[in-house]
This record gives structure tokens, C-alpha cells and sequence, in this order.
């Protein structure tokens, strides 16, 4: 075959070929050395570790995995997805940068060498609470990397989703009653119902009822209830308490209370139950009650005591006085073993032997208090037990006396209507007696006392002397303010004329008539006496003394002062009234005046001393 002929069939068979050795070198190129690093399937994928559904505050654990199916190494892979909406995250590995706002994740892997695999994963919890069924499920995942120098994405288009199973629990539903009178429940007794209602579950609840139906013989008191509430009542005629709750949010409390007064209509040992619902949607999913007793117990709240001055009429320290205490059962049976406890008043002693009545009594000196231990008294049946005690002399200035006696014993805590007594405070008074040395001399001031003490048995007493010998009323009159209106003396008792007696009439007229407008200025009652007897044979310088009684006389009348006669009793016996040097007096003679002047004062004074 000639050289053309050949060359003719090798360059053809030679072109043919490298159009199919470049046709396949560009195959090789685009499809096997550029084939893409990453490509769907279970190699690039998110996967739970947690498949069932999930409860509110459960840890969720998810995979992202991934493998470089490439041809040439991949360089900063990042991964970015976001974290499930009603969740929070917890963790990651490798550790995740956060955007807090948008809530996105981003795993950085640094290199992936060609036909290697790896994964990154992340822990989040469920919020909680949450609703039933609500959905947690996973965004979009994008894989951003380099490879050859170029940027190239790949998503995965897996969601895992998961339902969330939550309920409310309100299984913490409970409630209670308290007596507020304490003790144990009896009629009359004010009740005290608390509610508590509780949502333990993982889900808030919403539009829920909680509903109270009252027992029979119970009275409802509308303005306790609380929070506010509607009351209607019920087909069977109860009454109901509804309380209507928008919203309980998981874990959160709600507390009820009302307050009902036990009727009077109960029998001993009946039996009351107080019921509470839950009513969620349209079902009842909780109820709770609370039962209790109702004692008939004896009665001695109607038991009364009294007390009385022995001696009747006014009450004064010193004075005896006498209990009665009237014990009462209005109750539904008969008291059994109970007390009567009367602690002995104070300021006053108890009169040893003075308790009477049915029941024995047993005093106790250390605590000053009288026991009677009454060992039964019949539904209706009432005893009077009595006893006395005496009144401290130190209640002169008087004071209120009271009772404390009460009843323990079978169920009972009785206080007894306590009764007062008031003590009158005696009288006091402040007397002066101004004169001269016949004050000295005999001192009969003191004697007056006595016999105002002894006949005013309430009241006390203080009479002054103020005597100065051979003082004369004008000279009384310079005194006056520091000497007796210091004393604020309620009654004055003048006795001058003994010195003044010869010396000038008209400076002993004005002399009293000066004493007597000072008396009265400060609000005393003046009561002058005469000039006494006198033997004017040893006394000639006196001899005109009963000129002087005139005068006395007539001041007395002109300021309506009472005059009290000495001179003309004295005279009846001077030889026992008056001593040897004939003018001064003897003690009777002092005694005769403080009875004359007694008399008198007597006029001016109420039957107990007062000062009319």
C-alpha cells in the first residue's frame, strides 16, 4: 500500500481518537475531579437523639453530621442553623457562635480532607411551660465552605419536628376550716374555710372554676370571701361560691378563703362536709372536702355575778363585801367536772369561812384565789355560790374594785361578766386653829380632831394649831398668809381677845373684821369663839373682857360668821375650867372649847364630813 494511502487512513483513526481521549478527559474533569463535595443523604443530615415527643423542660440532643463525598479537600465549612423556636440552648460541640437576636447557630470546621466525614451537635430544652402540642422543629441547615478556591453552599432540607405533650395538674387541690374561736366547733362558732388551688403541671391553664358548696346550718358571711366571687344558690337551694380564674400559670398558687357562723340548729356530734371543685374545660379534674363535728357543749356564758356592800350603802375602805356568782347551763347537756375560779380582788382579803353554796370550795392563800370544783349541773339548772372579802384600809383616797372570776373545765373557757364597785375616797379636810397661847396651853386643836375623826368615820382630818402666846388679833392678821392661807385650810377656827382684852376696841374690831375678809378671800369658813372665862380679881387688867365678847358679837353678825359661845359654859364651873392663874385653861377647859366649837363646826359639814 503506497505512504499516501496509509497516512490517509492513520491521521483519521489518529483524530478520532483524541476527540474521544479529550471527550473523556473532559468528562473525567467536570464529573469525577469536580464532582461536589457534599451531596443529600444520610451522610449530610440532622438527626435526634430523643425520638418521642417531648414534655415541657425536656433536653433535646440533635447531630448534624457530614461527609466530604469530594475529590479535593474542603476548607472552612461553616454550618449554620437556628435554634427551635420554644426551646433555649444549652450546649454544643464544638462550641457554637450565638446570634441572640436572629437566634442562629454557627459551627466553624476548620478543614474536611477529601472522603471524610464528621458532625457537630447541640443541646437545647424545651420552655416550659407550653401548650399540648406544640410543635419544636428544626430550621434550615446551610453548609458554607471552600474548596479550590471557590465558595460553595449546600442545604439540608431535613426538619426534625416534635410534638409537645403538657397538661396541667392540679392534684395539689386542697383545703381546710379553722374554728376561730378556738377550741372545739360548737354552735355559733365563727368558721374560717381556706382554699388552696395549685397548678403543678408544665402547661398554663386558662378559664378555670373553682366552685364551693356550703353545708346546710352554715351561714355564709358574703363580705369575707375572697378574691371576689359569684354566690347563687344551687337547685338542691345550697349555697355555691364560684371564683372564676382567667389564666393559673404553671407553678403558680391561687388562695381562697370565706368565713360562715355554725347555725344554732345543729344536734350534739352532727357531722358537716364542705366540698370544693375544679372544673378545667368542660370537666371536673379535682375536688377536695373537709368534714367536722359540731359540740353540743354545756353553756355557762350566760352566768353572771354581783357584789354588794354588806353593810349597805356607800362603799369605803374597811368595808365587807359580798359575792354572788350565779352559775347558768343554757347549753345542750349537762357540765361534768368544771370549776369555778374566782381570784380574790385585788385591795381586798378574802373573809376566811365566808363561801357558801352545793359545792365545796378550797382557798389558797399563795395565790389568793377561791376554787369551787362543781362536779355537774343540768341542761337549764343554775346554782349561786357566794363569798366575802374586805376592802384594804389603804383605799382611803378611794378607788374601783373589780372582778376577774371565770369557768374552765369540760370544754369551757368562760370568762364571767366581770362587776365593779367603786370605793369612795374619804374626805379630807385641813383645819386651823389661830389664836393665841389657850392654843398652846392646852392644845384643844387636837382634841377637836378626835372628835371630827370619831364622829366623820370617812373622812381625815388634819387640824392644825397655830397659837402664839400674847399675840392680839391685829398682829394675827400680819401672820395670816404665811402661817394658816399656806395650808389652804377649808375651815379657820379664830380664838383672840384673851390679849387684846383692855387694850383698844376698835383695833380689835377691825382686827377680826381684817382676819375674818382673809378667811373668806382664800375660801375657808371662819368660826370664831368667845373670849373664856376670866377672874378679873387677878386679872384687873381684863376687866372689860366681855366688852370684848360684844364686839366679837357683832362682827360675826355683820359677816354672817358663826360665834360660838365658850365664856358662858366656862362660867357654869371656872374652878374646873380655867387653872390658877385665872385666865388660862385647864385641859377640860381645852376639851369643854374643842366640844363647843365640834358642835358648831357640825353645822357646816354633811353627814360625812364634807364641807357643805
Amino acid at each position: 500500500m503506497n505512504k499516501k494511502k496509509i497516512l490517509r487512513i492513520i491521521i483519521p483513526s489518529v483524530a478520532a481518537f483524541l476527540a474521544v481521549a479529550a471527550g473523556v478527559f473532559l468528562y473525567l474533569y467536570y464529573f469525577y475531579y469536580h464532582k461536589p463535595n457534599f451531596v443529600s443523604g444520610s451522610a449530610n443530615s440532622i438527626s435526634a437523639a430523643n425520638t418521642d415527643d417531648v414534655a415541657p423542660g425536656d433536653e433535646i440532643d440533635y447531630i448534624i453530621n457530614f461527609k466530604n463525598t469530594g475529590n479535593t479537600d474542603v476548607t472552612a465549612l461553616k454550618i449554620t442553623t437556628k435554634i427551635p423556636d420554644n426551646t433555649r440552648y444549652l450546649s454544643s460541640n464544638p462550641q457554637a457562635k450565638i446570634d441572640s437576636e436572629s437566634k442562629k447557630m454557627e459551627f466553624l470546621v476548620p478543614l474536611i480532607a477529601k472522603n471524610t466525614s464528621g458532625s457537630v451537635t447541640f443541646k437545647i430544652k424545651a420552655n416550659s411551660p407550653l401548650d399540648n402540642g406544640t410543635v419544636i422543629k428544626t430550621g434550615e441547615i446551610s453548609f458554607n465552605y471552600t474548596a479550590r478556591k471557590e465558595m460553595r453552599d449546600f442545604l439540608i432540607g431535613d426538619i426534625i419536628s416534635k410534638k409537645v405533650a403538657s397538661s396541667p395538674d392540679f392534684s395539689g387541690f386542697k383545703m381546710k376550716v379553722k374554728d376561730l374561736n378556738g377550741g372545739q366547733i360548737s354552735m355559733g362558732d365563727k368558721l374560717q374555710f381556706d382554699i388552696s388551688l395549685s397548678n403543678s403541671g408544665n402547661m398554663n391553664a386558662k378559664n378555670i372554676k373553682v366552685i364551693n358548696i356550703l353545708p346546710d346550718k352554715l351561714l355564709l358571711d358574703k363580705k369575707t370571701i375572697k378574691p371576689d366571687a359569684q354566690v347563687e344558690k344551687s337547685s338542691e337551694n345550697k349555697e355555691s361560691i364560684t371564683w372564676e380564674l382567667s389564666i393559673l400559670n404553671a407553678g403558680q398558687n391561687q388562695d381562697f378563703s370565706f368565713t360562715a357562723t355554725v347555725g344554732n340548729n345543729f344536734s350534739h356530734l352532727e357531722e358537716f362536709t364542705d366540698s370544693a371543685s375544679v372544673e378545667y374545660g368542660t370537666k371536673t379534674v379535682s375536688e377536695a372536702s373537709v368534714s367536722e363535728k359540731v359540740w353540743g357543749f354545756p353553756d355557762f356564758s350566760k352566768s353572771e355575778n354581783k357584789v354588794a356592800d354588806i353593810d349597805g350603802g356607800s362603799v369605803w375602805a374597811g368595808d365587807t363585801l359580798e359575792y354572788t356568782v350565779v352559775i347558768k347551763n343554757t347549753g345542750l347537756r349537762a357540765g361534768q367536772d368544771f370549776k369555778l375560779i374566782c381570784p380574790i380582788p385585788e385591795l381586798t382579803s378574802f373573809v376566811t369561812g365566808s363561801e357558801s353554796g352545793p359545792d365545796s370550795a378550797n382557798y389558797d392563800s399563795e395565790t389568793k384565789t377561791l376554787l369551787w370544783e362543781i362536779k355537774s349541773l343540768d341542761v337549764n339548772q343554775e346554782i349561786s355560790l357566794k363569798f366575802s372579802s374586805k376592802i384594804s384600809g389603804s383605799l382611803i383616797k378611794g378607788g374601783k374594785i373589780s372582778t376577774g372570776f371565770y369557768i374552765e373545765g369540760d370544754g369551757q373557757d368562760v370568762q364571767i361578766e366581770p362587776v365593779s364597785i367603786n370605793v369612795r375616797a374619804f374626805i379630807f379636810q385641813t383645819l386651823v386653829c389661830m389664836g393665841d397661847s389657850q392654843i398652846t396651853f392646852t392644845n384643844w386643836p387636837a382634841s377637836l380632831d378626835y372628835l371630827l375623826e370619831s364622829g366623820y368615820v370617812h373622812a381625815e382630818f388634819n387640824t392644825i394649831g397655830s397659837g402664839v402666846p400674847q399675840q392680839m388679833a391685829y398682829q394675827g392678821v400680819k401672820r395670816f398668809d404665811l402661817t394658816v392661807a399656806v395650808y389652804k385650810p377649808s375651815i379657820i377656827v379664830f380664838g383672840y381677845g384673851t390679849n387684846d382684852a383692855g387694850v383698844s376696841t376698835s383695833l380689835f374690831r377691825n382686827g377680826m373684821t381684817e382676819l375674818i375678809q382673809k378667811a373668806k378671800a382664800i375660801g375657808a369658813t371662819p368660826v370664831v369663839h368667845s373670849i373664856g372665862w376670866i377672874d378679873t380679881g387677878q386679872q384687873p387688867l381684863k376687866k372689860s373682857y366681855t366688852e370684848y365678847n360684844a364686839i366679837l358679837r357683832d362682827v360675826c353678825a355683820a359677816n354672817g360668821v358663826p360665834y360660838v359661845d365658850i365664856y358662858g359654859p366656862m362660867s357654869q364651873d371656872p374652878g374646873r375650867y380655867v387653872s390658877s392663874d385665872g385666865m388660862h385653861w385647864t385641859a377640860d377647859g381645852g376639851a369643854l372649847v374643842a366640844n363647843l366649837v365640834y358642835n358648831t363646826i357640825r353645822n357646816y359639814l354633811d353627814g360625812e364630813g364634807n364641807r357643805k
